[in-house]
């Protein structure tokens, strides 16, 4: 990891073919972690570090929400989302996970590849505040890069090749994040996704 943060607009001005194969993977993942444990719904939802969201329109598509809240500090990453976002339901909020402000009950408050941007300290900061928004009982969906072999050889070639684009990414092994997780909530169920090649893991707890 270095001192390096990424560059967000550069990045949602041009998104990696890869990785529009992988979200299909991940947003079947993430549908059937929210339908097996958050419940039929309908729902209010918090996605943390989703700005331009490549997944708020197969979740509202295939969950009943009564609300759907956004929380990044990228601009123009929300600006691009704020374009299609359907207004009655969805919320944009400008904000940064280690300083929430929200006036919001959720059921579900979930993340994908945010919390591994940060230090550890802030990395635990930024899992518990996945809580401050939820609803006693409320679900959490947590998804981070964790140091596989696969993870480990993937990253060397593309960085080799000169495209990785995440100097601050700091792949994460899940005990860390599970402590995190474990002050405020139950572990419910983890998955390694494979699939993925800079393979990712997930975690679903409830809050206490």
């Amino acid at each position: 990891m270095t001192n390096t943060a990424t560059d967000w607009d550069s990045y949602y001005q041009s998104v990696p073919s890869t990785a529009k194969l992988t979200r299909r993977y991940t947003t079947r993942t993430l549908l059937s972690c929210i339908r097996r444990f958050a419940g039929a719904g309908p729902l209010a939802i918090v996605e943390i570090g989703g700005a331009n969201s490549c997944f708020l329109d197969s979740v509202l598509a295939g969950i009943p929400c009564r609300s759907y809240d956004v929380v990044d500090t990228n601009r123009y990453g929300l600006s691009l989302l704020e374009k299609r976002a359907d207004s009655r339901v969805v919320r944009l909020h400008e904000q940064s996970v280690l300083a929430l402000s929200m006036d919001v009950k959720a059921d579900l408050v979930y993340s994908v590849g945010l919390v591994e941007h940060f230090e550890p300290a802030q990395t635990r900061r930024a899992v518990l505040a996945h809580f401050e928004p939820l609803r006693p009982g409320g679900i959490v969906i947590v998804t981070f890069p964790t140091p596989t072999w696969l993870y480990r050889a993937s990253r060397k070639c593309i960085e080799r090749a000169g495209m990785w684009k995440f100097p601050d990414e700091r792949p994460l092994k899940p005990a860390e994040v599970r402590r995190a997780l474990e002050e405020k909530g139950e572990i419910l169920f983890e998955k390694t996704m494979w699939p993925l090649v800079l393979t990712q893991h997930l975690i679903v707890a409830r809050k206490r």
